[in-house]
């Protein structure tokens, strides 16, 4: 009789789960690849490394390409819709991001493999932990399911930065672990009190604005900066990215190159969303952090000798850039995020590859090993000048256009605020651009207008391994000739 009485209940619940589940196949499919390469270690344990290194490469990419022609699928559709009780909101722009972070990743496996890179049990996990969270973020229209979603991208990371097991492994990535948890945890209270003073969780629901805008705004204040402390955390925004340098210079290129770009974008995305449906005005806030960001970046990445932590520095900064999409209008931000999301991205995958030239000591003066470079390997010491260049964000690269994007669409937000801080943020973000060619091209100087102590003689690099990289190039040239061609109108 009991039974009888459950089963109804328990077939409406199902229903609740199952709803929409067609909207978030490409979310799923991550999830269930992640399992899968639990999974099929059972199998490989005890094989040779190079044999068990290929099979993760093979199902972690044929995985990925089938996704990401349903994510592509999905937003050429423009599907849109709730699903699972509608903790999870599926819409033009979540797919939008959502294709690029799955793009992203799949182009990075790509590159790492062409580079002869081996594929870990824990850099597949890690890789896609840091994927699933990315991309279940930008699907999350429940404060859990957001906090899930950030904590499994976190857990990722962790997994990545652990690679390491030595002492400056250890160094690097104790206190990011520690930094995490703390500021998990701050986000966590303040997910708590966010329902203590609207009584749901739910983003888009009317009573969490309407509470938030009625309510003491000490407590909406005491909320939300809790909250931000774990967004920031994920985007490296000052004053919560000391972690950043000494993680990722302890980091290979292409893991190095994926915690700075997949965990950014998904957070500024989040920062989006919910700019526009928080009452509570924060114009001023985040532009006075963009502002602290963007200088701590540029001029911490000014002064550095050692190659990995210049670009270390430089990846704050643009976080920085990619988080003023948090004051442009809905539509145009996500678009903005968007373009500069995959020019960016693929610049990162572009130098963070090409700059990582054998194993210098860790935190050590490198730059003099590039003197002469030019003559050595011309062929790639011409394309890392170009990627320096796509990173400043000057023509031919498509940086540039994603850039110019972002100062005209900062003016527009300072025309309509009528605010100091917007228009102060557009000036050092001009003048942040302008000092980037400096230590961006501190290479380049060396490779080319200085000779090395020591001739030695270096084999041309050919094959995939370097074609690869002259891909990339090409894609990056792309966005800036035919944007309409990648993005539409």
């Amino acid at each position: 009789m009991i039974l009888a009485d459950l089963l109804p209940g328990i077939a409406g619940r199902l229903d609740g789960v199952l709803q929409g589940y067609e909207w978030i196949i490409p979310e799923l499919g991550i999830c269930v690849l992640l399992v899968l390469g639990i999974f099929t270690e059972l199998f490989l344990h005890g094989k040779s490394e190079k044999l068990a290194s290929s099979w993760r490469y093979f199902i972690t990419q044929i995985g990925l390409a089938l996704i990401l022609v349903l994510a592509y699928q999905r937003y050429a559709m423009h599907s849109v819709g709730f699903a699972s009780f509608q903790l999870f909101w599926i819409n033009e722009g979540s797919n939008a991001i959502n294709l690029l972070v799955i793009l992203l990743a799949f182009v990075l496996l790509v590159v790492n493999q062409a580079r002869s890179k081996s594929f870990h049990l824990e850099e597949q996990i890690g890789f896609l932990s840091v994927l699933a969270g990315a991309v279940l973020t930008g699907i999350s229209n429940h404060w859990l399911t957001v906090y899930l979603s950030l904590e499994l991208m976190s857990l990722g990371t962790y997994v990545l930065v652990g690679i390491r097991k030595d002492q400056e492994g250890a160094r690097a990535s104790l206190p990011y672990i520690l930094f995490g948890m703390g500021t998990s945890a701050m986000f966590l209270y303040g997910v708590s009190l966010i329902y203590g003073l609207s009584g749901t969780l739910y983003l888009h629901h009317p009573e969490f604005s309407r509470a938030l805008s009625m309510a003491d705004p000490s407590l909406v204040g005491l909320a939300l900066g809790l909250l931000g402390a774990g967004i920031l955390f994920k985007m490296a925004w000052a004053p919560l990215h000391p972690w950043s340098p000494d993680v990722l210079e302890s980091l290979p290129a292409g893991w190095m190159s994926w915690i700075s770009t997949a965990p950014k974008i998904a957070a500024a995305w989040l920062g989006i969303r919910l700019m526009h449906i928080i009452p509570t005005e924060m114009v001023h806030v985040v532009a006075i952090l963009a502002i602290l960001t963007l200088l701590v970046g540029h001029l911490g990445a000014f002064g550095q000798k050692n190659t990995k932590r210049l670009l270390a520095y430089s990846s704050i900064a643009h976080g920085g850039f990619m988080a003023m999409a948090w004051l442009f209008p809905a539509e145009e931000a996500t678009k903005a995020l968007v373009f500069y999301g995959l020019t960016y991205g693929l610049s990162t995958m572009l130098v963070f590859y090409l700059a990582e030239e054998g194993e210098a000591a860790y935190q050590a003066d490198d730059l003099n090993r590039w003197d002469g470079y030019a003559a050595r390997q011309p062929g790639k010491a011409g394309l890392l000048l170009f990627g320096f260049i796509a990173l400043i964000g000057l023509p031919p690269a498509g940086t540039f256009l994603a850039k110019i994007t972002y100062f005209s669409l900062l003016w527009q937000s300072f025309q309509t605020h009528n605010s100091l801080a917007i228009m102060t943020l557009l000036a050092v973000a001009i003048f942040c651009t302008a000092i980037s060619i400096y230590y961006y091209l501190k290479i380049p100087f060396r490779m080319y207008l200085k000779k090395a102590e020591v001739s030695e003689g270096e084999a041309v690099e050919k094959g995939m391994g370097f074609w690869i990289f002259i891909w990339l190039a090409v894609g990056i040239i792309l966005c800036l000739l035919a944007p309409n061609l990648l993005f539409g109108d």
